[in-house]
């Protein structure tokens, strides 16, 4: 056999060198036949030569001979190595995959354990949350005082029963009034006969089941107990006593009311318990029967599944603003929920759908109750009593051990029955990760070895019989070269000499006729000012992306971007004769797509972004093009063309195309006369001198996104009221059923807002509707509020494991703060959510998907509120999402420490860090949402005039707040009550989930929008006394109150910040408000609405605040470290504006007054002479 590597190398190299120069010299012998210069010396050399080279000829051969039988023993040892790989590979393939089978079972399983622990944890504190929200049911209805307190019925007590026991899986649900004098016993055993029809009756028609079926009437008329054979007597005491009452699902016998469940010492046990750390402890698991009557007995046959009893504390009492809300204000309890709670449930919605097979046995009281479970996926079975796992998964079991609803520090010096929860795999949970895959590896891997032995075999044939003709050649061949050149050739070769290669000359070249574009964005300085620089980036990219596509498609060539301009030419690099026509029709398309993009991106990157607009400049000539090498060479145009061209843009106008004469020329000489027009000002270009220039006319104009007055001011077209359909106008942003325009829930919606005085209303046809530019701020901030509940609802679930639930909280919503004033309600510290890492395992808010009921509820109240801004030149719906964008880039802009990240860690080290640096305001999106909704809401019903003003022209609001807030006040209540109404259930929902969401959602948006008012003195006080008191040395702690008095503040400051964020941003932005809250003071003047003229003072005013608000507070947002680079933007923004507003105020002004003022003109005299002094 013979190796597969071809002719021997040695072999073929040398006769081909030997044969060029046996040829090549033999040629230069022919020309001289007859040169008499050769010696007799010289043939005999050449005699010498002719010999020495027949006998390397020989010796070639032999090595080549030798060479064939090394490769031939060199393919018996490959062939024998291929099939010594191919069994060794198939092999370790299959112990390799079978080994990393059984890695991923326990490095799965590793994960699945602790899933299991965490999942317990989540489904009990959903569970008690749920309970807790049931049981603050019973002191919000009561009107009793303490002393009466366990005197409570509920008469729809079934219906909210029936939602906790859906979430829960709780059996049975009781409410029993706590008593511990027989007085009170006596009491209630009269009150509970007269009673009890109202709430059973209910609860009855609320199970279509018990239809027909009458409730027990024989219920006995006092607090009674078992005593031995079961026998029934009246509890004789001592007490306490805890009378079963209200129970769900309503009782069909009479056997449970009424019933002293202090009797039996497991309930005695856990209301002791629950009275001592005030919330709830599951007993050890009981039969149901013995605690709830012959009404819960299982069916004939079937297994009672283990239940552990929890017992809730009922406060007499709820403390009115109270943020967090965890306990009651009272330590009086008036009763206590008891719910039947089955340990399936709590194993329930832990694990994927394909996650079967997990054991979980629970030992409760140290082996007084052992009951074994199943838990498939998202659903548990019970599997019986005593430990029943499979003996083989021993080494593999993992312990821990649950207490409920506490932590074992809760429960110290109490009895109390803990739980040993010992988690084990099972042959069908390993079996999902056995497979065939390891015997399929080893059989392909086998048949590849195979099939590349068959292919080297075949390859090995050809190239010995190649191998075999090359030998033969090179037996046959022993040419002698009688030429002494031959070895000087040989030499030369050998030696490997070379040349040096010169340095390359630069790339570069004339192009004669070519025509330039320069497009540049027009506003976008002003505009990314205002934006997060991934928003900056996503719309440069989107509009060069799409003119690289048409340049593409019109053989233009793109020379490079510089900031917001692109440079485009044709002709170069590639000669065009038309290089003029292709290069309008390029500029009129990338206009066009200009106006699409920008419009398909607004509801993104936010309102202004379809008022940008494109300013084009063309020119024609000679252009020099080439190659810039040096580190990072690139393509380069020069020349006075490329000059021309770049003044035809920046002296061009907004969403037109300017073209030079020259350009001009061209497009005339192809008989585009048509497609352009002179301009009819004369150019004055840098460096140039007086141009004539002309306008390209677009084929057709470019599409209007909306038709309005530049110079109107944003805000409602109409007056606030209902939203209604308009299919050429408006959009749909409720339902309007009716005729007049008013949509479900308004009757509703006038009812809660009674007393709170709405801003008037005019119909228009088919009810009021937003023009389109409001239409879409609403778009905009609708999708940042939808994409912030996303997050709510991500982190909800991934800490408690509860999902979104029916609008349990909203009569206790409606309720909360009723009776005070919002300004009542401000506190120094909201207490925000500690650090949980399980919120570090939430799922990607992005693929959370809220219902369409969710969406379109919150388009329909962002719309609402639109609609309730009045149409004033500053405090306007315009200005709110300008304010709420601000909100959004700060948050935004939260960034961890400068810690070196090797010392921070991984995962959760890296979030606890982040959480303590900033105060926890990163780790909760309910927080940020509430701060961007009270942006959105801080001026609703604004009347344009500021609060000193408003008191004294509208007296009934000055009066319900006590002057003091007026306008901010109004805006909560307003924004509230409208959030309150019966068709928003779903959006509430999503937005707070227990009482504790509840009253920091609310504490976030009082505090934030009560801080807008920076000129009330008593809380501008208040706040710069807690920023000392929070930054300053002595509180600087970890302590977590401490942490809570700075996100507080920090939060306040923030929103105060974005409230002017106007005045921190680019100069045109400055310049845009500043007028309009110029106009909207000086038309309350002019209309007589205020006796001082606000252009006397404006100059100086603007410095004032400046100095003494606007810096100070940019600088409190740098010096509280959590802003990163955007507090320092804010504050040099601030800066340069102030500095710009000093030297141009004036001026402005003087314009301003002009523009403004009853006769045009009559201020401009005077303050020209106050110019020139």
């Amino acid at each position: 056999m013979i190796a597969a590597s071809g002719p021997p190398a040695n072999v073929t190299a040398l006769q081909m060198v030997r044969n060029q120069a046996h040829s090549q010299f033999q040629d230069e012998d022919d020309e001289h036949p007859d040169d008499s210069s050769a010696s007799e010396d010289e043939d005999e050399e050449a005699e010498e030569n002719n010999g020495a080279e027949k006998k390397g000829d020989v010796h070639d051969t032999f090595v080549a001979k030798e060479a064939a039988r090394m490769a031939n023993c060199a393919g018996y040892c490959v062939l024998l190595s291929l099939i010594a790989v191919g069994v060794s590979l198939a092999v370790i393939a299959y112990f390799f995959v079978s080994g990393q089978e059984d890695d991923d079972f326990k490095q799965e399983y590793d994960v699945v354990k602790v899933e299991v622990f965490d999942g317990i944890e989540r489904n009990t504190a959903a569970t008690y949350q749920q309970l807790q929200t049931l049981a603050h049911l019973f002191p919000s209805r009561s009107d009793a005082n303490i002393e009466n307190s366990p005197l409570v019925t509920v008469v729809d007590y079934e219906s909210f029963a029936m939602s906790t026991r859906s979430v829960t899986q709780a059996a049975c649900l009781v409410y029993s009034p706590w008593m511990l004098t027989d007085a009170e016993r006596d009491i209630f055993g009269m009150y509970s006969q007269e009673h009890l029809g109202s709430w059973l009756t209910q609860s009855y028609a609320m199970h279509p089941e018990l239809a027909g079926q009458t409730p027990p009437t024989d219920i006995r008329p006092y607090v009674w107990h078992y005593i031995e054979d079961k026998l029934v007597e009246k509890d004789p005491g001592p007490g306490p006593y805890a009378a079963a009452y209200q129970v769900s699902p309503p009782p069909t016998q009479a056997d449970l009311i009424n019933f002293n469940m202090a009797s039996a010492g497991i309930y005695l046990q856990a209301a002791n318990n629950s009275m001592s750390t005030d919330i709830a402890i599951l007993s050890e698991p009981a039969e149901m029967a013995a605690l709830f009557g012959s009404s819960f007995m299982p069916a004939e046959g079937q297994e009672e599944v283990p239940h552990s009893l929890a017992v809730v504390p009922v406060p007499a009492s709820l403390s009115p603003g109270t943020v967090n809300g965890d306990a009651p204000a009272s330590e009086t309890v008036s009763g206590h929920l008891s719910a039947a709670i089955p340990w399936t449930s709590l194993l329930t919605n832990i694990l994927q759908e394909h996650q079967t097979g997990i054991t979980v046995v629970v030992d409760s009281c140290n082996g007084a109750e052992v009951h074994t479970y199943r838990i498939n996926g998202k659903d548990a079975d019970y599997i019986g009593a005593g430990d029943l796992h499979d003996g083989d998964y021993d080494p593999m079991g993992y312990s821990n051990y649950f207490y409920g609803f506490v932590d074992r520090t809760a429960l110290e010096g109490l009895f109390y029955c803990k739980h040993e929860i010992i988690v084990y795999p099972s042959n069908e949970y390993e079996d999902h990760f056995v497979s065939v895959a390891a015997n399929t590896y080893a059989v392909t891997i086998a048949a590849v070895a195979f099939f590349a032995i068959i292919l080297f075999l075949g390859y090995d044939m050809i190239v010995r019989r190649q191998q075999s003709l090359v030998l033969g050649e090179a037996e046959r061949s022993q040419v002698s070269t009688h030429s002494t050149h031959s070895n000087n050739l040989l030499n030369f070769m050998s030696k490997g000499e070379h040349k040096t290669v010169e340095a390359a000359r630069p790339i570069a070249e004339l192009f004669p006729e070519a025509t330039v574009m320069f497009a540049d964005i027009a506003g976008f300085t002003a505009w990314s000012s205002i934006r997060e620089p991934q928003h900056v980036f996503m719309l440069l990219e989107s509009i060069f992306q799409s003119f690289d596509g048409i340049a593409k498609s019109f053989g233009v060539f793109k020379v490079e971007t510089v900031g917001d301009c692109y440079v485009a030419c044709c002709g170069v690099p590639e000669p065009n004769e038309d290089h003029a026509t292709v290069m309008a029709q390029f500029a009129r398309e990338c206009l066009r797509k200009f106006h699409l993009v920008v419009q398909d991106l607004e509801l993104k990157l936010g309102p202004d972004t379809s008022d940008l607009a494109m300013r084009f400049g063309l020119n024609s000539g000679p252009v020099t093009a080439g190659v810039l090498r040096g580190e990072r060479a690139r393509f380069q145009l020069f020349g006075d063309t490329v000059n021309t061209a770049a003044r035809m843009e920046s002296t061009g106008a907004r969403n037109r195309i300017h073209i030079s004469e020259q350009t001009a020329d061209l497009l005339k000489a192809h008989g585009r006369e048509t497609w352009i027009k002179a301009r009819e000002d004369a150019v004055q270009a840098k460096g140039k001198g007086t141009l004539k220039t002309f306008w390209l006319e677009e084929e057709a104009a470019p599409p209007r996104l909306w038709q309005e007055n530049d110079d109107q001011h944003l805000g409602n077209a109409s007056a606030p009221g209902p939203l209604a359909v308009n299919e050429d106008d408006g959009i749909d942003l409720g339902d309007h059923s009716t005729g007049s325009g008013y949509g479900e829930g308004m009757e509703e919606f006038h009812r809660l807002t009674a007393g709170t005085r709405l801003p008037p209303m005019e119909q228009a046809p088919g009810g009021p509707v937003l023009d389109r530019r409001t239409q879409r701020l609403v778009d905009w901030n609708t999708e940042l509020l939808m994409q912030l509940l996303k997050q709510v609802v991500a982190r909800r679930f991934a800490v408690s494991g509860r999902r979104t639930q029916p609008d349990a909280l909203w009569e206790m919503a409606q309720n909360v703060g009723e009776g005070h004033m919002p300004v009542e309600e401000v506190v120094e510290i909201i207490q925000l959510p500690d650090f949980d890492e399980r919120a570090i395992r939430q799922v990607d808010p992005d693929t959370v998907i809220l219902s369409p009921e969710v969406a379109a509820q919150c388009r329909s109240y962002v719309g609402r509120l639109a609609s309730m801004y009045r149409d004033n030149p500053f405090h306007n719906f315009e200005h709110a999402s300008h304010v709420t964008m601000s909100v959004s880039k700060l948050l935004s802009r939260i960034v961890a420490p400068e810690i070196n990240k090797d010392l921070l860690g991984e995962g959760a080290i890296q979030e606890m860090i982040l959480h303590d640096h900033t105060y926890g305001i990163t780790s909760d999106p309910l927080t940020q949402f509430s701060v961007v909704l009270s942006a959105l809401i801080h001026d609703v019903d604004h009347r344009g005039v500021p609060n000193f003003l408003l008191v004294k022209e509208d007296e009934s609001l000055a009066k319900k707040y006590i002057s003091k807030s007026v306008a901010e006040q109004n805006s909560v209540d307003l924004a509230w009550k409208t959030l309150m109404l019966n068709e928003y259930g779903e959006l509430r929902s999503c937005i707070f989930s227990d009482l504790t969401e509840l009253r920091r959602f609310r504490a976030l948006l009082i505090n934030s929008v009560i801080a807008t008012d920076i000129f009330d003195k008593e809380q501008g006080t208040m706040r710069k006394n807690r920023w000392a008191k929070a930054f300053s040395d002595e509180y600087k702690t970890t302590d977590r109150k401490d942490q809570h008095r700075r996100a507080t503040i920090v939060i306040e400051h923030l929103i105060q910040a974005s409230d002017v964020a106007h005045t921190m941003q680019h100069w045109h932005v400055y310049t845009k408000w500043n007028e309009r809250l110029f106009q909207e003071m000086f038309e309350s003047y002019l209309t007589g609405r205020s006796e001082k003229d606000p252009s006397a003072g404006w100059y100086q005013g603007e410095l004032g605040f400046f100095d003494n608000y606007i810096i100070p507070l940019a600088k409190k947002l740098k010096n509280c470290g959590v802003f990163g680079v955007a507090s320092d933007e804010y504050l040099n923004y601030a800066v340069e504006n102030r500095r710009e507003w000093a030297d141009k105020g004036e001026e402005i002004v003087a314009r301003m007054i002009n523009k403004y003022g009853p006769n045009e003109g009559q201020f401009e005299d005077e303050m020209q002479q106050k110019l020139e002094i």
